[in-house]
């Protein structure tokens, strides 16, 4: 009977054990550091859509342009310390170059055209967000496309950052979008 009561209680011991070691693992989980790519308000910089990226990553911010009325093609790459760059951009205009601040744009025969090798660095990438019918603003990243216009309203002004934060900041997202949403 004493040898029973033994074993009861290592078996007890090692379940507590067990356990523990699960909520300090996840504990350790939680607490980990990820890069996210984040769309928040320019204003409130309440968060608005994120997805989980790495340093070297790269993607491209497609859109109706508002004053020429034809489609950009902006790509990035993500940089270390929290930084973008924005090497290209493929665009169909027919301003035949006028207004462009970048120089030397190289028409395509198709109609379409592009800046390469731009290398700017830059912090964030603040943009007023289009209705659906007329900008689209659309995010190309791991060879899926996000419509970026279901997580703003058209004239609400964001921008995109990379920011590195604990995985649990990504839950907190989750429980605010989802407060927003049901007031």
């Amino acid at each position: 009977m004493a040898a029973l009561r033994r074993v009861r209680k290592g078996t007890l011991f090692s379940g507590k054990l067990l356990i523990l070691f699960f909520l300090v693992a996840w504990a350790f989980l939680l607490s980990s550091h990820q890069v996210f790519l984040l769309m928040e308000n320019n204003e409130t910089h309440a968060p608005l859509f994120w997805i989980k990226v790495r340093v070297n990553s790269t993607f491209s911010l497609s859109f109706k342009h508002s004053y020429d009325k034809a489609m950009y093609v902006e790509h990035y790459k993500i940089s270390g310390g929290r930084r973008f760059i924005l090497t290209g951009i493929t665009f169909r205009s027919d301003l035949n170059g006028q207004g462009f601040i970048f120089p030397n744009p190289k028409y395509l025969p198709n109609g379409w055209g592009n800046f390469q090798e731009l290398h700017e660095r830059m912090k964030t990438i603040p943009f007023m967000m289009g209705s659906p019918d007329q900008a689209n603003h659309t995010l190309l990243i791991k060879d899926k496309r996000f419509f970026l216009t279901k997580y703003a309203l058209p004239v609400t002004p964001v921008r995109l950052v990379v920011v590195r934060t604990r995985r649990y900041k990504a839950i907190v997202w989750k429980v605010e979008r989802w407060i927003n949403e049901t007031e």
